[in-house]
């Protein structure tokens, strides 16, 4: 019998894949990750709210199968708002390109900073602090010199400005 492997990560990816069950990428401190959740798709199922978009939780896996959850933040409210949409999925795709990369040494830290930011993105904060906060953080990790001297509110303008090549992934 295989061993239960708990995995603490943001789910950034749903896909059916018969007829009641998702393939689901989570996004964890060690990178992307992709597992099946079988049956959430049925009325009543109870791993349907876990494997939502942006859901910050700890999930038990069996070999590559979600079998349990223990949801951290739901985060739901962001897919309300595009503002808050397209700003969590750039938080995200800033893992995933560090991942991508194999810059691990300061990868858990930024995950953490993006568990957070998420967190505060689903509890109201504004969009514009949530940005210029986590941004610099990611910056600062990565041994990037901030001047303190730039306007950081002209860097949000020009972020809506930017279009993420990767948006798709988190539809």
């Amino acid at each position: 019998m295989k061993n239960t492997e708990i995995v603490f990560g943001i789910v950034i990816k749903t896909k059916k894949v018969a007829e009641a069950d998702l393939r689901v990428t989570l996004l964890c401190a060690e990178g992307l990750k992709n597992f099946t959740a079988s049956g959430v798709l049925k009325k009543g199922a109870k791993l349907t709210s876990s494997t939502q978009l942006f859901t910050i939780a700890e999930f038990s896996i069996i070999g590559h199968k979600i079998v349990g959850a223990h949801v951290v933040n739901p985060c739901h409210d962001i897919t309300k708002d595009i503002k808050r949409y397209y700003l969590a999925c750039a938080i995200c795709e800033v893992v995933r390109r560090v991942a991508s990369v194999g810059e691990t040494k300061d990868l858990q830290k930024i995950f953490l900073l993006t568990v957070g930011a998420l967190s505060d993105l689903s509890d109201g904060s504004q969009t514009r602090a949530v940005f210029t906060e986590y941004f610099t953080a990611v910056l600062v990790t990565l041994g990037y010199g901030i001047d303190e001297k730039t306007d950081i509110n002209t860097a949000y303008v020009r972020y809506l400005d930017i279009q993420i090549p990767d948006t798709r992934m988190y539809l």
